[in-house]
């Protein structure tokens, strides 16, 4: 009885499962393509068993860089949504995504819906023209030109700025017949959560310490929401795949020993030789992040968490941790 009551109900949820149209007149399940990993475990997170998810970019690809196959490229644009990042995190896409928008393509930007930190060089107190109200709400101007958006793409490693993601992208995949209420709440919650426990990690590492060295500069958001300070990068930009003058690495050297960073952090597509040559200078720690790779088998939240727990115990206080 009980096996004929799992058939049935199984058979109703992939009856009662939202499909699209093909041109011949068939039926599929809603297709939903993402870009990178990070998003693609919240999209996941969101959709379940209610939609086929594709997640473009593999683990351990640098987004800056990738490109798509022929086949990556006609399942975006068969894709009922695409979900990217933005702000040219995926330069080696960005031709491809502009084109399938035309074509008509639904495209959600996550990069639209938070509250972005201004492009490197910038002054501290500019603002985006991308600005959120105390709602919550998005101000987009000009949100169809893409290609010269200015601002820090990394919002992901703020936790609480992916909430603000969450909560629009729940509202954009209901938009493709997708009912994720609950599903977008529970997670939005689960965000909250996430960092009130990042806050607790990050609490042994004093304030003199609060400083960080990255390979480029991805660790923005993290340090504002978490109190640290950005004394520089190993590669000069928000892209990992720009490259450091002579120069600029010297100024980083001098940087360093002034604030008496204790810790490089790299990342992937950080030049190893370079930073290795800065840390042999300064006394500095190399110590390696992820900050767009998942952990093999984790989830974006897994992410965030391993991430605070390295830098925690890169910077704590000797004999404190977390």
């Amino acid at each position: 009885m009980k096996t004929l009551t799992a058939l049935v109900l199984g058979a109703s949820l992939l009856l009662a499962a939202p499909v699209s149209a093909t041109d011949d007149g068939s039926t599929r399940p809603v297709s939903v393509v993402v870009t990178t990993e990070v998003l693609g475990s919240v999209v996941d997170q969101l959709v379940g068993d209610s939609a086929d998810v594709t997640t473009l970019m593999s683990s351990g690809v640098v987004p800056h860089s990738w490109q798509p196959s022929a086949r990556e490229t006609e399942a975006l644009f068969n894709a009922d949504l695409v979900v990217a990042n933005g702000l040219d995190l995926e330069e080696g896409l960005a031709s491809v995504l502009e084109q399938a928008e035309a074509d008509g393509v639904p495209v959600f930007h996550a990069a639209d819906h938070v509250a972005l930190r201004a492009s490197a060089g910038a002054e501290e107190d500019h603002l985006d023209e991308t600005e959120v109200d105390h709602e919550g709400d998005v101000d987009h101007e000009g949100e169809a030109d893409h290609e010269h958006a200015a601002g820090d793409p990394h919002f992901w490693l703020d936790p609480v700025a992916m909430r603000e993601v969450v909560l629009a992208l729940g509202a954009a995949l209901e938009g493709i017949g997708l009912e994720l209420a609950d599903r977008t709440d529970a997670l939005a919650s689960d965000l909250e959560e996430l960092d009130a426990e990042l806050i607790g990690i990050l609490s042994v590492i004093p304030e003199e310490q609060r400083q960080l060295v990255t390979g480029h500069g991805a660790l923005g958001y993290f340090a504002d929401r978490y109190g640290f300070t950005i004394v520089g990068t190993v590669v000069p930009g928000l892209s990992s795949a720009d490259e450091p003058s002579a120069r600029e690495i010297a100024a980083l050297i001098e940087d360093i020993k002034a604030a008496g960073a204790v810790a490089l952090f790299t990342d992937i597509g950080t030049p190893q030789s370079v930073a290795q040559a800065v840390a042999d200078e300064t006394g500095a720690q190399i110590v390696e992040l992820q900050v767009a790779q998942l952990p093999e088998g984790g989830s974006y939240q897994d992410l965030l968490r391993d991430l605070a727990i390295l830098v925690s115990g890169s910077l704590a206080a000797p004999g404190v941790t977390g």
